[in-house]
């Protein structure tokens, strides 16, 4: 039965009560993707208003948004006005059936919802699509402050009044609206942040104001946070495994073949300060009690101060001196020896400064909304809003290396690889005076600009019928440019560990890693990276980075057209409520990029390192077009009043990543036996999926529910990025010299080898030359299919006596799995099972909550050239679970402590390559704290 009320009624506070509007609107729209949006079907629905405070009646508004909602969704609802369940936005939805996160630093970042990794999943604030500082099209959490969240939906069907792009989810983030509230109100915090690894203390501080005047005809929001935090990050990693290798060493000939060797081994303390300080300022206006006029505005500013001091180790298969070969052909023990070597050059124990973990990233918005009922039948709803985000690092992030020239070891029997250096351990290091300067580089960071504007007109008219309810149509009109470029230089006139390291002008010292990995070597030397650059700089090596030649420029425009319908009859005294509906959408991309190609590869004073040289650069541009229509119907059928039973079929899209679509090629940092470069294509269709939900809740309680749903994804399109062979001509060099590499220490006598200066390195190392080189290049092309299917169960339950508990668990399949084919050139990553507990109890004034979340093992890429690795292996996530705890307590009406713990257990993540003994990264984030009290006036 449909009951209908006059919103001539109500006052524009009552109208828009926080919860009975989104109550309100649930009842009759199968999405609610902002809260301006959801005042324009009130006038329909009775309203049902619950107190929203604390963490019960947090669960209560979310699953009342569930159970409303005609579209399969799950959602989180801050715990009062100011205060979310969790320090990150992330963190909170992963408890969240079917979600999971990525972290960095410790804190949750991206997500992956029901197997479908971040670029999967369309990210909304209020509706409206925000900038990103990501590369492609993923969405940073980090960026957002928890302390201005209302509240986030995510919406696991399709429907096609929502924006599509997520074949995944589309994930809604609502932020609070001065007439969401009554009156003057008024939220702050304090709170100390506690970081077990690096032993410091940060302040976290966030106030919100809000009131309404002229009889609440008009209103303001204002509200700030700042959040700080001293991390260190111990992490222990190599570059990737790389395979079929010889070992070998000048003495003993040849010791195994098809090996895999590390190709590097680093001990990294990673030194963060990051700092976080949003804004946003909100004017509400309502002229009368038909239209509202909503002004919006938000700037965030996210600064990470990087600082790696790293024990590093480069390994080649030349200068092995014995190994032991385990029974994947992976080297799990082998030596690395001085004058072993057959032309890669002595090992050395590096000292690596690096600040490459820099970000800058500035976000800001602004939005005009206008929600107006026209009539009794008729309500629209215009919004037009800009945001823009850019990672300000272009030129940044140095990288220096100090070496000495020493023998090492590795060995990863024992389960986590250990790395011995002659001369260290027990806090004993080698003659400081054994320091030589090597490499350097600055710019190795990729900066980007996102700049996105929307158009958007939304209709309801709701029909005098019994059956027929209402219909949905609207236009959405939106441009999207983004703009990614590197400014870099690289220095190598000291490389090859041939020139004594200054260690007074570079500040040489010893370095000891506090809270490290038990076992490992946690002394070692390091230095001041600046002062190292300063030196360079008065020897007539200045590196100064300038523009890249593989910038590039991508404009996305999409302009789509929405119509569904809704209709409402009873089964008995069932009621069933059901739309069906399409989105057309029109998408126009047009590429532009800078693309200088490889002329020439050249020798350095490092015998496994080479200089890239480049031909002139050159414009390349393109366009390509594409139009999709996407039909949904959503059943909801109440079985009885507290048992919920849903049927979903929808089509949906994910279009390629900005990355992805780059004309450019890029060409890697040459390196012996290693020549990679990597590009994309403009010409790339979106993923195309053809998706069935089947669902059953049952509310069998007001705070409790179960539920138990199925579903299927089938895909077509999917982006595989592909290693493949192409060869390029280097037009620097001639037939006059035999195709020798056309730097001055390239000629015939020129002495490159120290160990054996009468060798000709030039025509000993086929990189340097040759008419042509092969380079190992990936690029992304359409094609693959892929199904994923699973199930998701959840419980919530909550007695009488204060105790209550969520669980839930999501069980993901899919025919793209990773497997044991070394020629596999398509998987899905982030693919994996996940479960959560929650265990919490809430009495009075007193409040605890103690969560786990635990992500099973999952693949991360394929081809590890793609995160940033140099191998093309593939690389999984091994199972991770987290504990984390919260509680407070309100000394008074006005006043709360409390307590949060993340990761109190403090579980490391690791990662490992095509087998289990090959141990790819292991990084510990350590635990944190904090203690506060939050005031409400």
């Amino acid at each position: 039965m449909t009951h209908k009320i006059n919103t001539s009624q109500l006052g524009p506070i009552a109208r828009r009560s926080l919860l009975g509007v989104a109550i309100a609107s649930a009842l009759h729209s199968p999405i609610a993707l902002s809260q301006e949006a959801d005042t324009q079907n009130v006038n329909d629905a009775p309203v049902e208003v619950i107190e929203v405070r604390g963490l019960v009646s947090s669960l209560k508004r979310a699953m009342s948004d569930k159970k409303e909602n005609l579209a399969v969704s799950d959602g989180i609802a801050a715990e009062d006005l100011g205060k979310f369940p969790d320090l990150n936005v992330a963190e909170s939805l992963q408890r969240i059936t079917g979600v999971s996160i990525d972290r960095n630093g410790g804190e949750g970042q991206q997500v992956t919802v029901r197997g479908f990794g971040p670029q999967f999943n369309t990210v909304l604030v209020n509706g409206r699509q925000i900038a990103s500082d990501d590369a492609g099209r993923a969405f940073n959490f980090d960026v957002i402050a928890a302390d201005q969240i209302t509240g986030a939906n995510i919406y696991k069907s399709g429907v096609a009044n929502l924006q599509s792009g997520g074949i995944g989810s589309t994930i809604n983030v609502t932020t609070a609206r001065p007439f969401d509230y009554d009156g003057f109100q008024a939220v702050g915090s304090v709170k100390g942040m506690y970081e077990s690894l690096s032993e410091e203390i940060a302040p976290q501080a966030s106030f919100l104001v809000s009131n309404t005047f002229a009889d609440d005809k008009f209103g303001v929001l204002l509200a700030v946070s700042h959040q700080e935090r001293q991390v260190q990050i111990n992490r222990i990693q190599t570059a990737g495994w790389r395979p079929g290798l010889t070992l070998s060493n000048r003495n003993d000939g040849v010791l195994a073949t098809n090996v895999y060797l590390p190709r590097n081994w680093d001990q990294v303390v990673d030194e963060q300060d990051r700092t976080r300080t949003n804004a946003s300022l909100v004017a509400q206006f309502a002229p009368s009690d038909d239209v509202t006029i909503t002004v919006d505005g938000f700037v965030s500013k996210f600064e990470v101060d990087s600082q790696v001091t790293d024990l590093a180790s480069w390994f080649e298969p030349d200068r092995v001196g014995s190994a032991q070969i385990s029974e994947f052909g992976t080297a799990i023990q082998f030596t690395q020896e001085i004058d072993l070597h057959q032309g890669s050059g002595n090992p050395a124990s590096d000292f690596v400064s690096s600040t490459r973990g820099v970000r800058d990233v500035t976000n800001k918005g602004f939005g005009i909304n206008v929600d107006w009922q026209i009539n009794d039948a008729l309500s629209a709803t215009f919004d037009i809003s800009n945001s823009t985000a850019e990672n300000d690092i272009a030129g940044e992030g140095r990288f220096n290396v100090v070496g000495i020239i020493n023998n090492y070891s590795f060995d990863s029997t024992g389960g986590t690889p250990t790395v011995e250096h002659d001369g260290f351990g027990n806090g004993q290091l080698p003659d400081i005076s054994l320091n030589r300067l090597h490499y350097n580089d600055l710019g190795n960071v990729v900066a980007s600009e996102d700049e996105v504007t929307e158009y958007k007109a939304d209709f309801t008219y709701l029909a005098d019928s019994d059956v027929f309810r209402k219909v949905d149509f609207g236009i959405l009109r939106s441009e999207r440019e983004k703009f990614v470029f590197q400014e870099f230089a690289s220095q190598c006139a000291f490389c090859g560990y041939g020139t004594e390291a200054p260690i007074d002008a570079l500040n040489i010292r010893p370095f000891t890693a506090n809270n490290f990995f038990s076992g490992l070597i946690d002394t070692w030397y390091t230095y001041d990276g600046d002062a190292y650059l300063d030196y360079l700089a008065s020897q007539g090596a200045a590196v100064i980075p300038t523009l890249q030649p593989n910038y590039y420029n991508i404009e996305e425009d999409v302009t789509a057209l929405y119509a569904q319908f809704e209709f409402g009859y009873d089964i008995g005294d069932m009621p069933l409520t059901m739309n069906f509906g399409a989105r057309y959408e029109e998408t126009d991309v047009a590429v532009s990029a800078v693309q200088a190609f490889i002329s020439d590869v050249v020798p350095t004073t490092d015998l496994t390192l080479f200089a890239n040289r480049f031909a002139p650069a050159q414009d390349i541009v393109g366009t390509s077009s594409y139009s999709n229509l996407l039909p949904s119907l959503n059943v909801k059928l109440e079985v009885q009043e507290d048992m919920i039973v849903r049927f979903s079929r929808y089509d949906s899209l994910t279009r390629p990543t900005m990355s992805q679509m780059s004309p450019a090629t890029t060409f890697g940092e040459p390196r012996r036996q290693n020549l990679q470069a990597s590009g994309g294509n403009p010409s790339l269709k979106p993923f195309e999926a053809e998706n069935l939900d089947l669902s059953f809740e049952w509310y069998y309680s007001d705070d409790s529910v179960f539920s138990f749903a199925v579903f299927s994804k089938d895909v077509e399109n999917f982006i595989v990025t592909l290693s493949g062979q192409e060869s390029y001509t280097l037009t620097d060099r001639t037939a006059d010299d035999g195709f020798r590499c056309a730097a001055d220490d390239c000629a015939p006598g020129v002495s490159l080898d120290p160990q054996d200066p009468s060798r000709d390195v030039v025509a000993d190392t086929e990189e340097l030359n040759g008419q042509s080189e092969i380079y190992t290049v990936t690029r992304p092309q359409n094609g693959e299919t892929a199904t994923v299917n699973g199930f998701e169960i959840a419980l919530t339950h909550v007695w009488d006596n204060g105790f209550g508990f969520t669980a839930n668990a999501t069980v993901v399949n899919s025919d793209a799995e990773v497997s044991g084919d070394t020629t596999q050139t398509f998987a899905l990553p982030g693919l994996g099972d996940s479960q959560n507990l929650i265990l919490f109890y809430e009495r009075d004034a007193f409040q605890a909550r103690l969560a786990f979340n635990n992500r099973e093992s999952f693949l991360f890429a394929l081809d590890n050239t793609a995160v940033g690795g140099a191998t093309g292996e593939p690389v999984t996530t091994e199972t991770y679970g987290q504990w984390d705890i919260s509680a407070s307590y309100e000394i008074n009406e006005n006043f709360t402590v409390f307590f949060e713990g993340i990761n109190i257990t403090e579980e490391e993540l690791t990662q490992v390559g095509r087998f289990p003994d090959q141990i790819y990264s292991i990084e510990d984030n350590g635990s944190r704290y904090a203690v506060g009290v939050r005031g409400t006036f």
